[in-house]
């Protein structure tokens, strides 16, 4: 495929004709043979109906993809026509419409308790096999299941306690509401339910470009300046919105920072970026900007060490599957089967996106290209909705047996929080399918530098960055925005972007009263994901022969040595390097227990002894030494727990919506869609500064 991914979501491909309304029709028709000839011609109409049902059900012995409708269809005719031909039973004759009726409505319920709803069955035939386990598709079936169950439910009720014919206009009549209902919804379904799901966020608050504010008023204030929130106040304030961003730290930046220690620089938590490449999210936002790339990223060599072996893997399918086929030669062909199904799926995220900078979350998709085309995406994109209804884990196994290979590759997702078994199809496609295929890029200069950069941007198009500056309240009034309080100080601002952790936000920013207790609720529930254990060393010895990044997959460590991505990060002759270990918040001590700093120190040497695997007598090489507990990384970045990734990112698990139940309150960052990651928020800062704007500004205008 193609890396040049810039085509608009429209037009889309030519409608496709209903074929699972059709084949719904096909399956009643032995029925209405059934009703009319018995009442014409009596117990043929029994053979009849049986023959017809044979004939559908034909086919699907042939294709071995039997639909529960024509299963009970041909059942039922088989039964009636052995109870009537060998015993005289006229039953089957007499009371042909009750007796049908009550049979589809046994059918449609069981259906609906057992969770396949026989609705779906048809449908299939209009989309994708990928698309079959999504949760829209299933719901869409569910009430349309529900409505036919109460169609037959009405019909055999009115046909017990009535002398009507099954084909009398009432049965007629609530058939063929069924029909009309089940061909509607399925298009309509899947748009009418997100727009539901979401109508809590369906607020609008006008706000454009406009001079004539005082001092402390603002079209858009940002509280946090970390990625999400930097990249959202760039863009505005580059086409003339007038932006403050509120800053608690000395620096801008949040996780993407950088800490120096004499003259060794170590990032505080970014070893690589993604998204730098011609259609990622990256190089969209600076070429919306004005800023460009050339010489402000380096490409990161990465290394993975499993059972004592080094497994270096270069970006690029042909790179990837040579470099794993040397090792798990076996495989070969399954790694190649991986990777070209997933890079299928990564580009198509992208492709259908083009317009908008960033990929879009359901709600977006409705609102931005219609309930039918939204409709219609599935069809188009059919192996990135695969993608989407599973996990990493399981698109592995589709393809690879070896699980040692497995193991390599399920290294990855661990950078997210997540096992390879948790890791959503989404996630994975960003965080671990994006590296592989396009590269990880660490910022030349450190990622203090790219913050700075966008800080840079901001203040050059008039935007106010006051750093020190903490947020102590979001003021709402009514529902509504009003602006933001810091000690003393009132900032006025229709929109506030909360660059924060949305469970800070909603717990600690927002009156109680005006968000909702139910809201609140939602927020608390939401688990945080994993914290860590870091160590920054300055060392006294030149490892420039090692790769950049080194994932320890068996000892559950990853090293990050700074200076080999960008040499200025250290003393020539030196090395500037920083090891990363997941722990739990709770697994390590606050910082006013006795024993947190001997915990610190004995952790520390923990970890360097281990790294000895990597790099022999590291240890005794170490001139600088320092290191961040949970609880520092809580007290830096104001993130509860000091989680890594924001919320648990794990399958099944949900994260706010980047609108707020408070007119005019954003989320920007971790906390909203798609998740961690510096690719990631820049997304949602571009998803925030879109929605603000009123997605009048599309990619390249």
């Amino acid at each position: 495929m193609s890396r040049q991914h810039t085509a608009s979501p429209e037009p889309l491909e030519p409608k496709a004709r209903p074929v699972g309304a059709l084949m719904l029709a096909l399956a009643f028709i032995p029925w209405a043979a059934y009703w009319v000839l018995t009442g014409l011609a009596g117990s043929a109409g029994i053979s009849v109906a049986l023959g017809l049902s044979c004939a559908l059900l034909a086919q699907q012995v042939w294709s071995r993809a039997y639909r529960l409708l024509d299963l009970t269809t041909f059942g039922y005719f088989l039964t009636a026509a052995a109870a009537t031909y060998a015993t005289d039973f006229t039953l089957f004759v007499d009371s042909a419409g009750p007796l049908g009726f009550t049979v589809l409505f046994l059918m449609a319920a069981i259906s609906l308790a057992v969770r396949r709803p026989f609705s779906a069955a048809s449908a299939r035939y209009d989309y994708p096999k990928q698309y079959w386990l999504n949760q829209d598709f299933i719901s869409v079936h569910n009430i349309v299941t529900t409505v036919w169950t109460g169609v037959f439910f009405l019909c055999a009720i009115a046909l017990f306690f009535t002398s009507m014919s099954a084909v009398g206009p009432l049965p007629v009549a609530l058939v063929t509401a069924g029909f009309v209902f089940s061909l509607v919804f399925q298009s309509k379904g899947p748009a009418y339910l997100i727009r539901q799901r979401f109508s809590p966020y369906e607020w609008h608050i006008p706000v454009s470009p406009s001079s004539g504010k005082q001092q402390n008023e603002y079209d858009v204030a940002v509280v946090g300046a970390g990625i999400g929130g930097l990249s959202c106040a760039a863009l505005l304030a580059r086409r003339g919105f007038k932006v403050l961003v509120l800053e608690q730290q000395a620096q801008v930046g949040g996780y993407c920072g950088s800490l120096m220690r004499d003259d060794f620089i170590f990032s505080t938590g970014v070893a690589g970026i993604t998204g730098v490449w011609e259609n990622g999210s990256v190089l969209r936002l600076l070429s919306q900007l004005g800023v460009p790339a050339e010489g402000r990223f380096a490409p990161n060599r990465t290394r993975y060490v499993y059972k004592g072996r080094d497994i270096d893997l270069p970006a690029g399918i042909p790179h990837l599957v040579d470099s794993l086929g040397d090792v798990f030669p076996e495989e070969k062909q399954g790694i190649d089967a991986f990777f070209r199904e997933a890079s299928e799926a990564y580009y198509q995220l992208h492709e259908y996106s083009g317009d908008y900078g960033a990929p879009l979350p359901d709600h977006l998709v409705v609102r931005l290209l219609g309930g039918k085309a939204a409709a219609r995406l599935p069809r188009k994109y059919a192996a990135l909705y695969d993608w989407m209804n599973k996990t990493y884990r399981q698109k592995l196994d589709e393809h690879l047996g070896n699980e040692s290979l497995k193991a390599v590759l399920s290294a990855v997702p661990g950078q997210n929080g997540t096992s390879a078994e948790t890791t959503p199809g989404l996630r994975a496609l960003l965080s671990c399918i994006g590296p592989y295929l396009e590269g990880s890029y660490f910022p030349v200069g450190g990622p203090r530098a790219f913050a700075a950069m966008l800080a840079e941007v901001i203040q050059q198009n008039g935007g106010t960055i006051l750093t020190n500056y903490k947020a102590d309240r979001i003021l709402t009034d009514r529902r509504r925005v009003r602006g933001v309080r810091c000690g003393e100080e009132l900032f006025q601002a229709r929109v506030v972007v909360a660059n924060v952790n949305a469970r800070t936000c909603v717990l600690q920013l927002v009156e109680a009263s005006e968000i909702g207790g139910p809201y609140i609720d939602f927020v608390k529930g939401l688990k945080m994901s994993r914290s860590a254990f870091v160590v920054y060393a300055g060392v006294d010895k030149n490892l420039s022969s090692y790769p950049a990044f080194i994932q320890h997959v068996d000892g559950d460590y990853s090293m990050f040595i700074n200076s080999n991505a960008d040499r200025r990060l250290a003393p020539a002759g030196r090395s500037a390097v920083t090891l990363v270990a997941p722990i739990g918040y709770h697994d390590f001590p606050s910082r006013d227990e006795r024993d947190y700093d001997d915990r610190k120190r004995q952790l520390a040497a923990l970890l360097v002894r281990k790294a000895e695997e990597i790099i022999p007598e590291l240890a005794s090489s170490i001139a600088v030494l320092d290191a961040a507990t949970p609880r520092t990384l809580e007290s830096y970045t104001s993130m509860p727990e000091g989680a890594l990734y924001g919320f648990d990112q794990s399958a099944g698990s949900r994260r706010p919506h980047f609108r707020a139940p408070i007119k005019g309150l954003y989320f920007a960052g971790a906390s909203a869609f798609p998740g961690a990651g510096i690719e990631s928020v820049v997304m949602s800062g571009i998803i925030c500064a879109n929605d603000i704007g009123g997605w009048t500004q599309r990619q390249g205008s």
